[in-house]
């Protein structure tokens, strides 16, 4: 079986860690795969893209920003991610000589792939969906908006007035190429995967949900007070954690969590991992330990079992990698009860589940987690959580059964005359 994974990213953002965990799972399993992205970060053989640090690089970043230039016609537009698609970055390489049974799509956007390109695939295609863009007009997640039903048009997040707007220029392009292709959907979480049946592109479509998964070996409960001493923190008090890739996603929540922690009346630390400075006032009970940008999965670890309790006060998420790893670390999670989230929660049993999105409701989950009489059974059943449904052996082996089903009806084809910006 040859697979190829095709994601912007290598390893940086949350799409990317979970695709590229999937990719390295798979090839354990004595498959053909490649993983084609837009930059190389670092230096796996079977890894495609121009080397980040390279002068070829540099030109593919500089380049995707132009994938933005429809978005400076939206003035009134908001400041969440959305992405136009208008072309695909001109420093590409050629795929013949990928000799595929499946194409796993994961998150392809920021000039990696044009739309159009997809109609150039012979072999089916298996798509990964790491938020809403694949069955929207542009954004990555929808806001209660439901024009992904239909054809999308007067964007609330571009600011539009009109129908035929963007929005529905992608919708258009999308419903041409897509009627076309052999696509089968994947979702994480169960929330996406109904969100997915109810959009125009995708329903009707076979829709399947596989969490991401995570290797539980790394992702394991560690001595908290080692793991206190290894990141400087105090080991006299609770610790909350909490963690984003940047803490000025208004999605994320921080602000949300920041009214929380000032309804806390005792002393504790807040350890926060992610780009991004936090700033909180009027909460004169918090200290602030700051840990930056981490991408070594050791320090995350260490992070998550350091802590009483880890918060995703996220307005919207799928399956975010961040409440994954922190279950499997032990560490009881409290959120609002949206979207993903309640697929990996149990209410007071793994973690507490805020009603959307009360700030006092949620800091009394902080307080019934870290106050816990019994905090042992917290984290046993929040590892067990982790480990039945997350382990990569899990998901591999669900992937593994995907792969075989779909190549059922199908035979070994080329990827004839397909490019990739990379």
């Amino acid at each position: 079986m040859d697979v190829l994974f095709v994601n912007t990213f290598e390893k940086s953002g949350g799409a990317a860690r979970a695709a590229y965990r999937i990719f390295s799972e798979i090839r354990g399993r004595s498959v053909d795969v490649h993983y084609l992205t837009l930059t190389k970060e670092g230096c796996d053989p079977d890894v495609s893209g121009r080397l980040r640090t390279s002068v070829l690089g540099f030109g593919v970043r500089a380049l995707a920003r132009l994938d933005r230039i429809p978005l400076y016609f939206y003035p009134q537009r908001q400041q969440a991610i959305f992405s136009p698609d208008i072309w695909s970055n001109p420093l590409r390489i050629r795929l013949t000589r990928f000799r595929s049974n499946i194409v796993h799509l994961h998150w392809v956007v920021a000039g990696l792939l044009g739309v159009e390109e997809l109609a150039k695939l012979t072999c089916p295609i298996v798509w990964t969906l790491h938020d809403a863009w694949a069955f929207t007009g542009g954004c990555h997640y929808t806001q209660d908006c439901e024009g992904f039903k239909k054809l999308c048009g007067h964007c609330p997040q571009l600011g539009s007035r009109h129908e035929d707007d963007y929005s529905r220029m992608l919708m258009r392009r999308k419903t041409k190429v897509f009627q076309g292709l052999d696509i089968t959907v994947v979702t994480p979480s169960r929330w996406q995967a109904e969100m997915a049946k109810q959009s125009s592109l995708f329903a009707g479509r076979r829709i399947e949900v596989i969490p991401n998964g995570l290797d539980t070996e790394t992702f394991k409960p560690l001595d908290r007070q080692i793991a206190r001493a290894r990141l400087g923190v105090p080991s006299d008090k609770p610790v909350v954690l909490f963690g984003a890739q940047s803490m000025t996603d208004p999605r994320k929540g921080w602000d949300l969590l920041r009214e929380a922690l000032r309804d806390l009346e005792w002393p504790c630390t807040l350890l926060v991992f992610g780009d991004g400075d936090v700033v909180i006032d009027e909460a004169p009970y918090v200290t602030v330990r700051q840990l930056g940008s981490v991408t070594d999965d050791a320090i995350l670890a260490a992070a998550y079992s350091a802590a009483d309790v880890f918060v995703c006060p996220s307005r919207e998420d799928n399956l975010p990698n961040t409440v994954a790893e922190a279950l499997a670390c032990g560490t009881p999670c409290a959120a609002f009860a949206v979207n993903g989230l309640p697929d990996m929660i149990e209410h007071r049993k793994t973690g507490w589940l805020a009603k959307p999105f009360s700030s006092a409701e949620l800091a009394e989950g902080i307080r019934w987690l870290v106050e816990h009489p019994h905090p042992a059974d917290l984290r046993q059943a929040a590892r067990g959580k982790a480990v039945s449904e997350y382990s990569l052996t899990v998901m591999g082996d669900r992937y593994m059964a995907l792969y075989e089903d779909v190549r059922k009806v199908t035979k070994t084809h080329m990827v004839h005359g397909a490019e990739f910006s990379v």
